[in-house]
Formats: structure tokens, sequence, C-alpha cells
């Protein structure tokens, strides 16, 4: 495809941003400001991550990418109440940042520019990211060789002029944006519509990929779920780091509580929203194992475009790389004029008011905007190369979940102190540092390798106190936010909060002055309107809510304390609306987890009564079919007998073996069934000491015969070891395991009993063919029979080994070789096995 024709597609395209913008802010003002476009505008959540990156991780890792997801679907269940008391806050005092609440909440001091500064760092990978995505993108689509930064910096470019055109144009930035709102509104509609077509496209072309999956060894992983406890810690860091992010990311409260315009807006948004990521989750698995089964040598972020490259719809992929533009140019545009605001409020109006040009505020902010850019074009130039998509996006949130413990302690807690808080945040902010960020620069050649190793193999970057086998984006969020929370709870704890800030009163005269300003006429006009009912210290208030949003809360206490006097001391608006929030948000929790502990046990049971009606029909189906054979052959042969007195004796002999034969094989499958039926009732066990050599010399008497007349040697190494345990179920699993050996052996099958530390370890070995590979997994499930049977016999003996408190495994030999242990020293029971 065309370079200069995919450019041409791209920068049409950005165009037609600006006149969705364009007509949000003149004539479809109305619908930028409904519920919908509000909902929608949620959707800046899902980014370039979630439209390439989220493939690229399903097909590398598997269905961890869900956690991504989960996370923010589970915190939009409080979603009403908890962004309904922060828009209570935000409303009153004009707040336009977590940054604004933090020194609304513990006052004034360094939390608020730390947070700023810390946030513009955090994020640069995150808007890097975007960039490489577009970047990435259009090389691959137009075939180019070049590196992969060429087409980045015009668009970043464009994009800040447009974050600059519709949400800069006046300098209060709570000021509402419906231009910029439709716009991003419209950008979830053509990710979201992007991603389903090239879904369908691919499933309607090439089918369902899931059987193949099934039969390719290598895809099995992606389709289970976490094993280990790494895996499942993984998974609940990311379901927990991806629901902080979610209230965090400084571009997710802009949309939610800055550009709201009507609280009611909250309860569509709490189910819209997560239908939204719902759906667009759909084609995630399918396109990424087709992407693994067409496309191995491809990189997996790029199985969006690749696919439909493969099917020979170029137009298709073209729709595609726009779909993941407009994931990725919504979240730039949103994040850099958040990004901005944090920096003109609460790092560059006090300088500039103490150079006394708080007038050039509106143009530094401007400024700030393109330097973020910039900033963010510079990070994916030095590092963003040496990182998926998902690895770069994860690194950021892990950064905005340090605000965590800061913000929702001070929203829930009143004994927390600006001490804490500032503890808690500079010590999350160095593990940060120390953990993810380095490294990442490490990992793209900007600082030595030699820093992966860290100074002492107890301050490993991956691995703080010899912890292992963490991925290191768990590892430094558990790390970092678990120091941040204990400092900021502890130091809390053992400080005192500073003294409530002296209450101030003013002339309304001189505070509209104050306000016009900074704000201009207009503004200076409103306040009067508003104020001219109000009290001092209520107008005071008023004034300070409209300046913090325009200029930063420091800069705005330092401008009133020209036009205003110390007034007695009055209640705090801000307390009693966190106390509310607090005591409203107990009962909800409570209420919550009521609903999530019955919800959680009316599963177990339907689970339980599912899979005990479906094990019932399953044991009358298999017996039936299997009881039918040898009881069919035990008739025939009898009225042979009955029907042929004159048989010669050598005739008669011969079916009265086979007549034995198959009376003991339809013992043998009613044993079976009777001991699976005593497993699910829980018949518990019968203890008694145990000679296990002599019971395994039992065990290999019994099988003799049938060894015998399959020409099969017998061979043993016992020695003896004495154990209390269940004498019968032991015997029981050794016939089990070796007339399975006998079935599969050619020539020979040997069992070995051996000590092993506080276990006594049994060995089956045959010399036949052994296991499939793709059976292996299944071998000890129910009703899987690989040679005929009912297919209870291996998992007789797993539930029976492990009722007696041991472990039984295939181990990985030649030929088929049953290994398991029974405890020498038994400190519990479980009678019915199971794991």
């Amino acid at each position: 495809m065309s370079a200069l024709w995919v450019l041409l597609i791209l920068f049409l395209y950005l165009a037609s941003l600006f006149l969705v913008a364009l007509w949000g802010e003149g004539q479809g003002r109305a619908f930028a400001q409904s519920a919908h476009a509000y909902t929608f505008s949620l959707a800046v959540y899902a980014t370039a991550w979630t439209f390439f990156g989220s493939v690229g991780r399903a097909a590398t890792e598997g269905m961890g990418f869900l956690a991504i997801y989960l996370g923010p679907t589970l915190v939009l269940v409080l979603w009403p109440f908890l962004h309904g008391k922060l828009l209570a806050l935000a409303r009153t005092h004009r707040l336009t940042s977590w940054a604004d609440f933090f020194f609304l909440r513990y006052g004034p001091g360094a939390l608020g520019p730390l947070t700023a500064l810390f946030l513009v760092v955090g994020l640069l990978p995150y808007l890097a990211l975007q960039l490489k995505a577009i970047a990435q993108g259009f090389l691959f689509l137009s075939g180019g060789k070049e590196p992969i930064g060429d087409v980045a910096l015009p668009t970043a470019l464009l994009l800040a002029l447009f974050a600059i055109l519709f949400g800069t144009r006046h300098l209060d930035p709570s000021e509402k944006h419906p231009g910029l709102v439709l716009a991003v509104a419209f950008e979830s509609w053509v990710k979201l519509l992007a991603f389903l077509t090239v879904g369908g496209v691919v499933l309607l072309w090439l089918g369902n990929p899931f059987p193949h999956a099934y039969q390719a060894p290598e895809l099995l992983p992606l389709l289970r779920p976490p094993e280990g406890l790494a895996g499942h810690l993984a998974w609940v860091s990311l379901v927990l780091l991806s629901g902080l992010a979610f209230l965090f990311l400084p571009r997710q409260f802009h949309v939610s509580v800055v550009e709201n315009t009507n609280p009611e807006h909250l309860r569509l948004a709490a189910w819209l929203f997560p239908f939204y990521l719902l759906l667009i989750n759909l084609p995630v698995v399918p396109l990424a194992l087709w992407g693994r089964l067409l496309l191995p040598q491809e990189h997996p972020d790029l199985y969006v475009l690749a696919l439909p490259l493969a099917l020979g719809r170029q137009e298709l992929a073209l729709f595609a790389f726009l779909g993941g533009v407009s994931a990725a140019t919504a979240m730039v545009v949103v994040e850099s004029l958040a990004l901005s605001i944090l920096i003109s409020n609460h790092l560059l109006s006090p300088l500039l008011l103490r150079r006394k040009a708080l007038g050039s505020l509106l143009a530094w902010r401007r400024l700030a905007i393109f330097l973020v850019m910039l900033l963010a074009y510079l990070y994916f130039r030095l590092a963003g190369e040496a990182y998926a998509l998902v690895a770069m996006g994860l690194i950021s949130f892990v950064a905005v979940a340090q605000l965590a413990p800061a913000g929702l302690l001070g929203l829930f807690w009143k004994g927390a102190t600006p001490q804490g808080a500032l503890a808690g945040l500079l010590g999350g902010m160095a593990l940060w540092t120390y953990t993810l960020f380095l490294p990442a620069l490490a990992r793209s050649g900007w600082l030595p390798k030699g820093f992966l190793e860290g100074p002492h193999p107890l301050l490993h970057p991956e691995g703080l106190l010899g912890l292992q086998g963490l991925d290191p984006i768990t590892h430094g969020f558990l790390a970092s936010v678990g120091l941040n929370l204990a400092l900021a709870v502890g130091v809390s704890l053992f400080t005192r909060k500073g003294p409530a800030p002296e209450g101030r009163t003013g002339e309304l005269g001189e505070l509209a002055a104050l306000v016009g300003r900074v704000l201009g006429p207009e503004a200076e006009k409103a306040f009067r309107e508003e104020a001219k009912t109000l009290s001092g210290p209520q107008a005071v208030a008023l004034a300070e809510s409209w300046l913090s949003a325009a200029v930063g809360p420091a800069t705005a206490r330092l401008l009133l304390l020209s036009a205003t006097r110390e007034a007695p001391e009055t209640p705090s608006p801000f307390e009693a609306l966190l106390e509310e929030a607090a005591r409203e948000s107990r009962e909800v929790r409570a209420y919550a987890r009521a609903l999530e502990e019955a919800k959680r046990e009316l599963s177990e049971a339907y689970e339980r009564l599912k899979a005990l009606d479906q094990a019932k029909d399953e044991i009358l189906a298999a017996v039936s079919h299997e009881l039918k054979t040898p009881l069919t052959a035990v008739r025939a042969l009898a009225e042979i007998l009955e029907a042929n007195p004159d048989l010669s004796e050598e005739e008669r002999r011969r079916f009265t073996a086979l007549l034995a034969k198959e009376a003991a094989r339809l013992s043998r499958l009613v044993e079976e069934v009777l001991a699976y039926t005593r497993l699910q009732a829980g018949v518990p066990l019968a203890r008694s000491p145990t000679d296990l050599k002599a019971l395994a010399e039992e065990a290999l008497a019994l099988v003799e015969p049938l060894a015998r007349e399959r020409g099969i040697t017998m061979e043993s190494q016992l020695v003896r070891v004495e154990t209390l345990t269940d004498r019968d179920r032991v015997l029981q699993v050794l016939l089990n395991l070796l007339h399975n050996a006998l079935r599969h052996a050619r020539s020979r099958v040997r069992l070995e009993l051996a000590r092993t530390g506080q276990e006594a370890l049994f060995r089956i070995q045959d010399d036949g063919p052994g296991v499939p590979q793709e059976a292996r997994a299944l071998v000890f499930e129910p009703f899987q029979s690989f040679s005929g049977g009912t297919g209870l016999g291996l998992f007789l003996a797993r539930r029976l080994v492990e009722g007696l408190g041991g472990r039984i495994w295939l181990e990985n030999r030649q030929g088929g070789s049953f290994a398991f242990t029974l405890p020498l020293e038994v400190s519990h029971e479980n009678p019915g096995g199971g794991r």
C-alpha cells in the first residue's frame, strides 16, 4: 500500500476530528453534553493498548489481557456512589485533578507539585505507547523500512494543536469542552466499529479458530486460566492495578469529573461502559489465535493489521489502522490536556506569580501541551522500541497507582495526615523508578545492562529481597504500592494533622475584582451574580474555588491573601462532605460484600449440583455401555454350551475359559463402579498398620495369571516400608495401575517400592508405547479411556491416593510410567480425595 496514500488517509481522519469538535462546540452542543456522549467519552480508557496490544498480549500470554478490563468493571459497581461523592467535592471546589484534591484534603505543601511532576514522568511511557502504535501501523501498511518514529512526530504535533484549540480556549480548565468530549466519543465509536468489523470479517472468512487451536499444543496454554501461585497473583494484581488506574488516570478524572455536566449521567455510564468494554474485547482471542496459526512470523501487536492483509482485504486493513489511530489519538489529546493543567496549576503558576507574570499562564499551559508531546516522542525514541505495547502501558499504570493510597485514604479515613501521604508517595515513587522505569531504560540500552542485576542479590530491581517467579510488572506494582500504603498508614498513625487553615472573609467587590483580573470581565460578572447572597467566608470559598481551577489551589490561596482578612473559625464544607461520603461508602461496601458472598455461595451450590447431575448421567451412560458387552458375551457363551451338549471336551474347555474371562471382566467393571460410588459418598478411611512390601507382593500375585496369559514378565524391586493407611484402598490403587500397565505392555512390567524422606514411593513401569502427548493432561480425568473400559481406573487411582494424603503423577519416561507416594506420618485425612 502506498505510503503517501496511507499518510493522506491519516491526516484526513485527523482533520475530521477537528470538524466533529467544531460541530460539538456549535450546533451539536446539546448532544455533546448528553449522557451517551459522556459515557462513550469514558472509553478513552480503551487506547491503542486495547486495539493492538490486547491481541498481542492474548497471542503471547493468553487470557491475562482480560484482567485489564475486569478492574474497571469491578470499580463501576460502586461508580455512582464513589464518583457521586467525588463529583460533589469537585463541583464545590472546582477540582481539576487528584493533585487539587490532595491540596484540598492535606493542605499546602509538596504533595501537589510532587504529584504533578511524577504523573508527567510516569505517563510518558503510556503516551509513547500511542505514538508507537500509530508509527508501527503506518510503516506496516506502507511497507516502510525506515525507523518507526517517522510519522509519530507530525502526528503528535497535530494532536497537540487539537488539544490547544479545543481544550485551552480559556484559562479556567473546569469550564466544559463539549467539542472535545464529542470528538472523544466519536473516536470511541470508530475504534469499536473497526475492531468488531475486523473480527467479524476474519471469522467469516476463516471460521472458528478454537478447533484448530485445540489441535495445536503450543496454543492450548493460551486458552487456560493462570496456573500456580505466581500466575494467580499476577492475575489478581492486574485486576487491582487496572481498577486503580481507571480511578486515578488524569484523563479519566478529566472526562468523568471535570467534563461531567450532570451527575445523573453516572447511572447510564455504570452499566453501558462495562458493556462497551465487553464488546471491544470480543474479537481479541479469535484474532490472536488466527494470528498465531497463520502468521507466526509477524509481531503479535500487528495481527489486527496483518490478518486483513493476509486475506487480501487492504481496505479492511486501512479501516483497522484508522481504528487504532482513533484509540491512540483520543488518549493522547485528553491525557496531554490533563497533564498540562497539572503542570500549569501546580508547577508553573507559583513561579509565574513570584515573577508577576501570571497573565501569561494560558500561553504556558498551551506550551506545556507541546512539551508533554515532545517528551513522549523522546521517550518513544529512547525506549519505545524495546517494549511491547502492553508492557509500556503497564509501567504507566503502576505509576498512576501510586496516587491510590493518598487518594483513597484521604477520602475515607479522617486519620490520614499530610506527612503520611507524602511519605507514602515518595516511597512508592522511588520503588517504581527502581523496579520499573530504570529497568525499562536499561533494556533499551540507555543504561548499562548490569543495572538489571542490581548491586546485591537482595536488591535485584525485578526481584527485591530475593523474590523469584513474579513478572516485573506484578513485582513492581506489589512492591511500590505496598510500601506506599504501609508508609501512608504508618506515618499517619504517628503524626498529627496540621492546624486547620485560618478562616478568611472579604468584601464582595474586592473578591470580584480579583476574579476579574485573573479570569476576565465575564467571570467577574458571573461571580458577582453567584456570590451576592453569600456571607463573607462563603464568598471567599467560592472565589478560591474559581481561582484554584484556573491557576492552581496554592496560587489561588496566595492571591486571596491580598483581598481577604482573618475571620472567626467556621466548619469546613469539605469535612462535612468527606464525612458523609465515608459513611455512605461504608454502607455501600458492606451491602456489596453481602451481595457478593450470597452470589458466590449460590454459584458454588449451583456448580456442585450441575457437576453431580452431569457425573450421574455420565456414569449411567458409561456403565450401561460397558456392562452390555460382557453380559452379552456371557449370555452368548452360556447359550452355546446349553444348545450343544455334544461339544468336544477341548471346545467345552475353551468356551468355559471365555465365560470365566468375561465374568471376571464384568466383576472388575462392577468393582470400579462401586469404588467410584464409595468415593462420591465420602466413605471414611479404615487406617491400620500396613506392610507395604507385603501388600505389593500380594498385588503382583493377583495379576500374575493375567500376565502369564499375555506372555508378560513381571519384575519387582521392593524394600520393606510400614505405615498407617487404608490397606484395601492401597491394594486397589496398585491393582488398577498394574492392570493398566499389563494392558499396554509389550513384554515387561516392573513394580518398585522405595522410601523417600517421609514418603513411600511406588513406581509402575511398562515397555509399551506410552501415553500420547495430547492425552497426558487428561489421563487422570474420569471417563477418559484410550484403550477401552470405563476410563475410571486411573481416575479412581488418583482420587484414592489423594484421599490417603499422597500424590500421583505420570512420569516422562520411555513407555508408560506412573508413580505415587503415600505419607509415612499422616496429620489429616480427606476421605473423598480430590484436589
